[in-house]
């Protein structure tokens, strides 16, 4: 579990592009990037990896970027979009913007304790892209 001591980046997901938000002292600061291997750079060059990333399990849009922040030494919680949505809810939240969702995840992120998300084995990857 992690309760954030380190700094929280909210990420909503979809197949073409990742919304970021990320706080930097009292200011948020919103960023879109391609949902691939140059826009996961980019995130890493503007976040840095000693971030807890938060993000939605929306489909398989998810997996390569949390693979690949993991590899990269980020920490990485995954969160069932029906939690966000209660979340959101809760906080009598309106509208549903990718650039809300980002924000919603990072105030998530802050708010609660996660739980890490672990990868799994390559071979069971593959085998579930199979079916």
């Amino acid at each position: 579990m992690y309760a954030a001591p380190l700094p929280v980046v909210g990420l909503d997901v979809s197949k073409a592009t990742l919304a970021v938000c990320y706080q930097r002292g009292a200011h948020l600061h919103q960023l879109e990037v391609s949902n691939d291997k140059p826009g996961f750079t980019h995130l890493l060059q503007v976040c840095g990896t000693q971030c807890l990333f938060v993000m939605e399990a929306t489909g398989t849009y998810y997996l390569a970027l949390a693979y690949h922040l993991h590899e990269q030494g980020g920490q990485v919680a995954v969160i069932n979009p029906l939690v966000i949505k209660r979340f959101i809810q809760m906080h009598l939240g309106k509208g549903k913007t990718d650039r809300k969702d980002a924000q919603w995840l990072l105030r998530y992120g802050q708010q609660q304790s996660v739980k890490a998300w672990q990868p799994d084995e390559v071979v069971l990857v593959e085998c579930r892209q199979l079916e």
